[in-house]
């Protein structure tokens, strides 16, 4: 299959395509829907009916064209960027360019044949647009009470008010059309139910993993859904003398990571099942950090349970038979 390489930038961005023989064929479009189709005339010149595209998965807004060849008929993969840095390095490349960097990719492509993406359904699509921008809205929210706190000038202190009065009116009206976004889709509102029966995972952090994560029969288990959001181990040794602490990976959705970490903080104070593995951590001698850490790739790993088998959360089958389910707080 022919494979397509693309490398995105805020404006642009570059595309090689490799043949089955090995023949590369370059082009630059703009970052645009025009762009975009003029990509699709391109590829029609050439005579290529059929590619597997990838691109990595950056902050850039990679979604748009991914969704394009998609719907396109086209095979789309969204690789995370460092394995692209590792097939750079291991093949001894010296030297980056845009041009050189899509080439790069399409050689990746070629090679290691990575999972095909799908796009989101309209309705994740929606409640994400809306968990990320309640997000960013509470971020405001900080910024601006942070600057109120610092002055004293009688016309900042009114205009900062005023700003925040509106922001908090905007918070409340994105709570809202989230809450009716999961109650008008019956999905949404059972997988709703079966994340808030896990202890530490109340409505907002539910909404934003719902929002977040893939459709879990993307994943093929519970670890991959647990490196997918980055808390996974990593571990460095070398040789009899170089032992590192492990930390967390963090290659993964830092979004989903956030999201995750006072969840663990509260199962680790009110869930006994919970409480009792970190205790046994604790009398290894790992880290707070490590433990909590801990915590929070086993809440993914029984999220991926839950979801997947779209049974409400029993600590006695993810934590033994002794794990007992306290009272609902």
């Amino acid at each position: 299959m022919d494979v397509l390489g693309i490398d995105l930038a805020k404006l642009t961005f570059d595309a090689t395509v490799q043949t089955a023989t090995g023949a590369h064929q370059y082009q630059a479009f703009p970052n645009t829907p025009d762009g975009f189709a003029q990509l699709t005339d391109w590829l029609i010149r050439l005579g290529v009916t059929h590619v597997h595209a990838c691109m990595e998965a950056t902050n850039i807004s990679w979604e748009a064209l991914a969704t394009w060849l998609h719907a396109r008929g086209h095979t789309v993969s969204v690789v995370n960027p460092a394995r692209i840095k590792g097939y750079a390095q291991a093949t001894m490349q010296r030297n980056k360019t845009d041009k050189l960097d899509s080439v790069i990719i399409a050689s990746f492509c070629a090679t290691h044949q990575p999972t095909a993406w799908e796009p989101m359904s309209e309705v994740r699509q929606h409640l994400r647009a809306l968990v990320r921008h309640r997000d960013d809205l509470l971020q405001t929210q900080l910024q601006h009470t942070n600057r109120l706190r610092d002055t004293t000038d009688a016309l900042v202190r009114q205009s900062l008010d005023a700003i925040l009065k509106v922001v908090a009116t905007q918070i409340q009206e994105v709570d809202q059309a989230i809450t009716a976004h999961m109650k008008a889709n019956p999905e949404l509102r059972t997988n709703l139910k079966l994340l808030t029966s896990i202890v530490g995972i109340g409505t907002v952090t539910a909404a934003k993993l719902l929002a977040e994560f893939a459709a879990m029969d993307q994943y093929d288990s519970a670890r991959s859904a647990a490196a997918d959001t980055g808390v996974t181990p990593s571990q460095y040794e070398s040789g009899t003398s170089v032992r590192r602490r492990p930390r967390m990976s963090k290659m993964g959705n830092a979004n989903l990571r956030s999201a995750l970490y006072w969840p663990a903080i509260t199962a680790m104070t009110h869930c006994p099942a919970v409480k009792a593995f970190a205790a046994r951590l604790a009398a290894n001698n790992k880290p707070k950090k490590v433990i909590i850490g801990a915590v929070m790739r086993k809440l993914v790993h029984i999220i991926y349970g839950v979801l997947k088998h779209q049974t409400p959360y029993d600590p006695a089958k993810v934590l033994g038979p002794s794990a007992k389910q306290p009272k609902p707080l």
